[in-house]
Order: structure tokens, then C-alpha cells, then sequence
């Protein structure tokens, strides 16, 4: 009996076993043959999906923690041994992974502020992690069919697409090509020996695959687990039973483990995101039981029915005294996927392996040990996912060898494939900017303080002050409190000269993060002086000046402002002198010593520094305004209405240059340019113009 293969593009063979479980006169077995050629085609059929299915992301912005990472990231901005240095030493979000940071580091020496560069970077290393997941898979199993089932699964899956199109991720996916090359190496060590419970600790593959496994640490922390997943391989899969010598291999893993596990820690606690603390105050025993099932048991429904997938995923609310009903019943879900896999396995161990592999990986983000304000995250499956994809892959392979399903399996394959790629292009499109980004959270989650944080973060870098706003305060309805949020909201009260509240959320900020916002005094000293405080508006000065040598200009401009209002103006002079020295291009400082001359009478000198101002910030309107009344204080009325057209040329909406323009004109007998600059003023909104012009009949048109 003849059976035609439907798998167009690969070299196929047919076998017969010697024994049918179908009721049958002749049963087929297909087998895809593992040639150079059929892996050609899987891996071009791979790069070619996650070429489409992430093409979005090479038009995203970025986002979230990229702008820590790369954006904001001082330690990457400029080549230096320095910079370098503290790329690859510092902590960075409570992480540390120096071989991630010296990419970035890399990058930015490079193509500085091109999004698209680190999201194609991503994109190539996740197709290199696919292609490896083919590897690994077809040698664990010993079926090439399985083996790029996983791997065309693992490149496609929705789930994925926050580890690959997130800049900041790059750590996933790094980590994970270290973590695969490691394991594949260490496989290919196990095939070198002569008995299966013999070791060679001085093998060039173990010994490689150690290096690798090293690397992997230092791109992400949660490579740790890899030692743990190995011994699970020899124990199921590769039949070593000696423990004590596959133990005694693993020694220098372990070793690494625990290095990088201790740094890890120490990370998380200088960062704060140990949340332990607060996950035990508000949860009890018994409910972090259930939530952890629940998070476990998120991964294998999002993998079968990938929908609706957010970009952060918090605990869960209390308002009724207990969390919800729904997290009891995943206890049930975890024991009937426990129980499917055991049954399933005893005839095929690779099902108990993958079962476990998933556990042992998951392990360290299940939120066992709190970390951060997620209960679970997209990212999380990257790596762990390959457990559950080899099972699709070994359920996909028996409906492909049943007789009855043959023909249409391999075209259902690919309607599916072609689905999961439709819905990662879709989800990569998510992550464009924070607004698309944390916009669908924030339907499902409207109270969530991380949630308002960051649509806050997106509206205050688009100067909507108003809306960016709303979210702040939003955020600090909760117990959620953090210094940055502190310190915007400073910034936008300071910005409506509501300065008692400026204040107020200035030091909060400050009581947080004493030293990390050790900038702010000079500004919480800004603050005070608007609030006619000027003796605490002093002592922040200093204190600012003392974190810097003396060196911030800012603190200085303050401190003269302070002294003018206390009547000490050759004090204040000298801090304005000594501002300017310390930034030359600061403007400010020639503004407020000019208004000390003006005061003086002696507008000569009030004229020589206003220039020099405006030299140094062409854009400094009170500037413009000030040198126009100093000229028509000294008759020259005629460069006062130069400067102030400079003036209205800079800054186009402000009616009060040409109300002022107008009034010159006036004074002086021109009294259609006076009227015509007056009209313009009324045009522009100044509130001066209309009544002026209609107190003396003339119409504002």
C-alpha cells in the first residue's frame, strides 16, 4: 500500500514498524530525514518567519526600561574606560549582567539613538536561539521532526514577542543563545563517553560547555538553573544514574550558580526589588500558594490560547478581604497537568523531561521569592517555554504517523504556524511606544500605580504636563511611592508656581532616594525661594554645592537670588560670577545681576550683560523684555523697539513685545505703527491691547 508524503520541500522515507497499534493491514511510519538539506530549509523557514513576524519592531521607539538601559544610561553615552568600566560593574534595575550592558555599551558606540539597530539585534539573536532549540530538541529526542516543530514554534509564539521586540530584554535573549550553546555542548560531551555513568572532567566539551554556561550568567542570572536541567537530562533522558559522579561534574556549574545567585540577591536588595516584604505583609501563606499556580499554571493556557497578553500582569486586588475565587480553582489545574504529564510519560520519557525542564526553569521567576510588582510576565516563558513547545512537538508527531491524519496534519500545522505569526506581528506592533504599550493594561488594571506611572512618564516626556499629572497622582493614591514620580510632580507644580506643593513632593523625594537624588536640592532650594522662604532656600543651596565642590551653577544662581532678596547684593553678585564661571553658557546668572544695575541706575552695565545673555541663550525672552526697557531708560527709544521685534521674532505668541512696540510708537508721534503693533498684540492674546485700544475709539481690526 502507497502513501504520499505531504511535506513538500523535505526529503522523506517511510517505515514499517513491526508491530501496528492501528487496526490496519500495513501501518507507515513517516519519517522526515535529518539532511544537511532539510536543516537548511527549517532554518530559512525560520529566519524568514521571525523576519516578518518582527518587522514592527524595527519602527518601535523605546520603551519602559530602555530608557534606563540605553536612553538615560550616562554609562554608555561616551567611549571611556570609565564608562566601560561601569557598564560591565555596576547594577543596573536591581540586575546585573555585564555581557548584556557591554552590547548595549557596543551599540551605542555605533548607532547611539536608532531603536531599530537594538531590536534588530534582538530579532537576529532570537533566530540563532530557534535554530539552536532545533539542535537541541532533535538530539534530545532523536526525531528531526520534532526537533523543527519546537524550534518554528519557539521562533512564532506570541508569548515570545516581549523578550525579542523589547530593547531591554536583549538579557533573554543573550542569556538563552549561552544557555542553549552550553547545553548542546554538554550534550555532545555525554555522546563522547565510553560508558554512560563515566566522567571526564577534563573534556574539551565540558569544559567549553562551562565557559558558555559562564557567559550565559553574565547576560542574565537566571541562567543558574542550567546545572539543575542538566542533571535532570542525565537522569531522564540519558540514563546516568550514578549521582555521585554526575554531581561531581557539575561541581564548577554549581559553583558558578551560586557566585552569580549571591550577586543576584545582593542586587535585588540594594534595588529594592526584593519585595518579599511587602508580598508578606499583604498575602498570606496559603494565598501565595494559590498565586504561584496560578502564575504556573498562566504560562500553559497563554501557550495554547495566546490572547489578550499584556505587558505586566500585578497581583491581585484584596478589596473583598481575599483574592479571587479563580486563583483557588488553579490549585485543581496544576494537579490535572501534573497527573497528564506523569501518565503520558511512562511511555515516553521525553514528556517527564519536559515537564520538569519547565518546572526547574520557571522556578526562580514563579514568584516563590518575590521579585518586583508582577505576579507573572511574557518574558518569563522565553526560555522555560521549551518544555511545553516539545510537547506540542511529540503530540504534533503522532497525529502526523496516524494513517487517518497524514495528508491534512502538515496543512493544519501551518494554518497554525501562520496564525501564531499573525498574533506576534500583532503584539509587536504593542510595544511601538509607552502609550499603545501599557493602554490596554490599564482597561484591565485602572488603579495598578505602575500602570499610571508609566502612561505619566509617556505624557510628561510629551510636555503634556496636565495629563502626566492626572497619572502621578493617580500613582500616590496608593502605597506605591517612588522618588521619580516624587520629583516630576515637583517639577510640573513648579511649572504652575503651585511652590508649597513642589515643596512638599521635593523632599518626599528626597526622604527616598537621599542619594540618588542628590541634584534635587538645588532645585528644592529654587523652590523655597519662591515660596519666600530664603533662609531654607539657602541651606538647600549649600547642601547642593557641598555634593558638588561648589561646582553647580544652578546652586549658586540660587544662592544670589536669595542674598539680592536679603539685601546683600555684592554677595549676590559674587554667586552670580561664580555661576557663570562654572557653566559659561548660562544665561541666567547675567539676567539677575543685570536687574541688581537696574536697581542701581546704572543701566549702562544692566545693557553690557543683558547682551551678553542673549548672546549666550539667543532664546531668553525676559532677556529681550529687560534690554528694552534699559535702552528706552537711557532715551533710546528706537533700539528698545529693535530688541523687542528680536524679541517677538523669538518668541512669535508673546503679544507683549508688540503692546510695548506699540506704546513707543505712540509716544513718539507714529501713531499708525503704534496702532497697527497694538492690533498685533490683541492678535496674540495680550490682555493689555484690547483696552487700550478701545479706551480711545479705535477698533482691535
Amino acid at each position: 500500500m502507497s502513501k504520499n508524503i505531504a511535506t513538500k520541500g523535505f526529503k522523506t522515507s517511510q517505515q514499517k514498524p513491526s508491530v501496528s497499534a492501528l487496526p490496519a493491514e500495513e501501518v507507515v511510519r513517516y519519517k522526515i530525514n535529518n539532511t544537511p538539506e532539510n536543516f537548511r530549509i527549517v532554518c530559512l523557514l525560520i529566519a524568514v518567519l521571525c523576519i516578518l513576524v518582527y518587522l514592527p519592531g524595527f519602527q518601535n521607539g523605546f520603551v519602559w526600561d530602555d530608557l534606563f538601559y540605553v536612553v538615560n544610561n550616562e554609562d554608555i553615552r561616551q567611549l571611556s574606560l570609565q564608562n566601560l568600566w561601569n557598564s560591565v560593574s555596576k547594577f543596573y534595575l536591581g540586575n546585573w549582567h555585564p555581557l548584556t550592558m557591554l552590547t548595549y555599551y557596543l551599540e551605542y558606540t555605533f548607532a547611539k539613538d536608532s531603536s531599530w539597530v537594538y531590536h534588530f539585534t534582538n530579532t537576529i539573536i532570537h533566530i540563532f536561539n530557534s535554530i539552536l532549540v532545533v539542535k537541541l530538541v532533535e538530539k534530545l529526542s532523536k526525531n528531526f521532526l520534532i526537533g523543527p516543530l519546537t524550534g518554528i514554534l519557539f521562533a512564532v509564539h506570541p508569548l515570545h514577542v516581549e523578550s525579542v521586540i523589547w530593547a531591554a530584554e536583549r538579557k533573554d535573549v543573550l542569556y538563552t543563545l549561552f544557555f542553549l550553546l552550553s547545553f548542546l555542548q554538554y550534550l555532545r560531551y555525554t555522546d563522547s563517553l565510553k560508558e554512560q555513568d563515566s566522567i571526564n572532567l577534563k573534556h574539551k566539551n565540558l569544559i567549553f560547555s562551562g565557559f558558555l554556561f559562564l557567559l550565559s550568567c553574565l547576560s542574565k542570572g537566571m541562567a543558574v538553573v542550567l546545572p539543575i536541567v542538566l542533571l535532570i537530562t542525565d537522569y531522564i533522558l540519558l540514563n546516568r544514574k550514578s549521582l555521585y559522579k554526575i554531581l561531581i561534574e557539575k561541581i564548577p556549574f554549581l559553583i558558578i550558580s551560586l557566585i552569580i545567585g549571591i550577586i543576584s540577591i545582593k542586587a535585588q536588595s540594594e534595588a529594592g526589588a526584593n519585595a518579599s516584604k511587602v508580598i508578606n505583609n499583604t498575602f498570606s501563606l496559603s494565598e501565595r500558594f494559590f498565586m504561584i499556580n496560578t502564575g504556573v499554571l498562566f504560562y500553559w493556557i497563554k501557550m495554547i490560547l495566546p490572547f489578550k497578553l499584556l505587558a505586566f500582569y500585578p497581583y491581585p486586588d484584596k478589596d473583598t478581604g481575599s483574592i479571587p475565587s479563580f486563583y483557588y480553582l488553579a490549585f485543581i489545574g496544576i494537579i490535572f497537568l501534573v497527573g497528564l504529564l506523569y501518565w503520558s510519560g511512562r511511555k515516553n520519557r521525553l514528556v517527564w523531561w519536559s515537564g520538569l525542564y519547565f518546572l526547574v526553569v520557571i522556578f526562580p521567576v514563579s514568584q516563590i521569592l518575590p521579585v518586583g510588582s508582577a505576579l507573572m510576565a511574557d518574558r518569563y516563558f522565553y526560555v522555560s517555554s521549551i518544555g511545553p513547545l516539545v510537547l506540542i512537538g511529540i503530540l504534533a508527531d503522532k497525529i502526523f504517523q496516524s494513517a487517518f491524519t497524514n495528508k491534512i496534519s502538515p496543512i493544519i500545522g501551518g494554518i497554525l504556524i501562520l496564525g501564531l505569526s499573525f498574533l506576534s506581528f500583532k503584539q509587536a506592533t504593542v510595544w511601538k511606544d509607552a502609550l499603545s504599550l501599557f493602554s490596554p493594561v490599564h482597561k484591565v488594571y485602572p488603579d495598578d500605580p505602575m500602570i499610571n506611572s508609566n502612561l505619566g512618564w509617556y505624557y510628561f516626556r510629551n510636555k503634556d504636563k496636565e495629563t502626566a499629572k492626572f497619572y502621578f497622582e493617580e500613582t500616590h493614591k496608593t502605597t506605591f511611592k517612588t522618588a521619580d514620580v516624587y520629583t516630576a510632580l515637583g517639577q510640573i507644580y513648579f511649572d504652575e508656581k503651585k511652590y508649597d506643593l513642589t515643596v512638599s513632593n521635593f523632599e518626599a523625594a528626597l526622604k527616598l532616594k537621599p542619594e540618588e537624588m542628590k541634584n534635587l536640592h538645588w532645585m528644592l532650594g529654587a523652590a523655597y525661594y519662591h515660596t519666600g522662604n530664603y533662609p531654607k532656600a539657602i541651606e538647600e543651596s549649600q547642601i547642593a554645592l557641598d555634593k558638588s565642590d561648589n561646582k553647580n551653577p544652578y546652586a549658586q544662581n540660587i544662592m544670589g537670588l536669595c542674598l539680592a532678596k536679603l539685601g546683600k547684593t555684592e554677595d549676590a553678585i559674587e554667586r552670580y560670577r561664580l555661576s557663570a564661571k562654572n557653566n559659561p553658557k548660562f544665561a541666567d546668572p547675567y539676567i539677575n545681576i543685570s536687574t541688581i544695575y537696574n536697581q542701581r541706575g546704572d543701566h549702562s552695565r544692566e545693557i553690557q550683560v543683558l547682551e551678553k545673555a542673549i548672546r549666550l541663550d539667543p532664546k531668553a525672552i525676559i532677556a529681550y523684555k529687560n534690554l528694552g526697557v534699559a535702552y528706552k531708560s537711557i532715551g533710546k527709544w528706537q533700539e528698545a523697539i529693535r530688541i523687542w521685534k528680536k524679541g517677538a521674532e523669538v518668541d512669535p505668541k508673546d503679544g507683549s513685545f508688540d503692546y510695548n512696540i506699540g506704546l513707543e510708537y505712540g509716544q513718539h508721534g507714529d501713531i499708525d505703527s503704534g496702532i497697527r503693533s497694538m492690533r498685533s498684540a490683541v492678535a496674540k492674546g495680550d490682555s493689555n491691547a484690547p483696552e487700550f485700544l478701545t479706551q480711545r475709539g479705535i477698533p482691535l481690526k
